[in-house]
């Protein structure tokens, strides 16, 4: 089998619901985001660590992309804290 690197079509690939392939995909974007926000926050990781609650460690794998297990509020976090606004807005359907 031939798994993707891209979130829409690895959650294929899975046979995922469409649902989860929805939240699989918003995390992957919002991943990026706060790698990107982490490396060019122009900040030390330690400094970033200690305004979110959370270890340099972390911050350095998320910054590397080398961080498995994080959440969509840790990710958001991220973003706000150092965008200095939030990545997106929700619209009424």
């Amino acid at each position: 089998m031939n798994i993707s690197r891209h979130a829409r079509k690895l959650a294929k690939d899975l046979e995922l619901s469409d649902a989860d392939a929805a939240i699989m995909e918003l995390k992957s974007l919002l991943y990026e985001r706060a790698a990107q926000a982490i490396q060019h926050s122009g900040e030390s990781h330690e400094a970033i660590a200690a305004k979110l609650g959370t270890s340099r460690a972390r911050i350095t794998r998320i910054s590397n992309r080398g961080e498995n297990s994080i959440s969509i509020d840790l990710l958001l976090k991220i973003i706000v804290v150092l965008e200095k606004k939030i990545p997106f807005r929700l619209v009424a359907a």
